[in-house]
């Protein structure tokens, strides 16, 4: 599915007033199949098997553990935080290490 796609379908779906939840565990399934269909693409032209989710998105639990798992079914690798936190923490503590190189 493509993103026009899945935006039609929630337009659709609000005018067939689908319950939220149901819109939402729909939009999150899709979004991670997205995500693992890129993935799949890149990897077919370059190799990489080993994919790292970060950012703010990935606070997001329940996209972060659908992602996994569609990944982890394609026989990706997946990294992801366990000891930086992936939103605004993580870029300081980056923007602190960058830093300490300076000079």
């Amino acid at each position: 599915m493509r993103l026009g796609d899945l935006i039609r379908c929630v337009i659709d779906d609000v005018r067939m007033g689908t319950t939220q939840g149901d819109m939402s565990s729909r939009f999150h399934s899709t979004m991670a199949e997205i995500t693992a269909q890129v993935c799949l693409r890149i990897s077919e032209s370059s190799g990489i098997r080993r994919i790292a989710l970060s950012g703010g998105v990935f606070q997001n639990r329940l996209l972060l553990r659908m992602t996994v798992a569609s990944l982890r079914e394609s026989g990706f690798e997946v990294l992801i935080h366990s000891l930086i936190p992936t939103n605004d923490g993580g870029i300081s503590l980056g923007q602190a290490v960058i830093a300490s190189f300076a000079n």
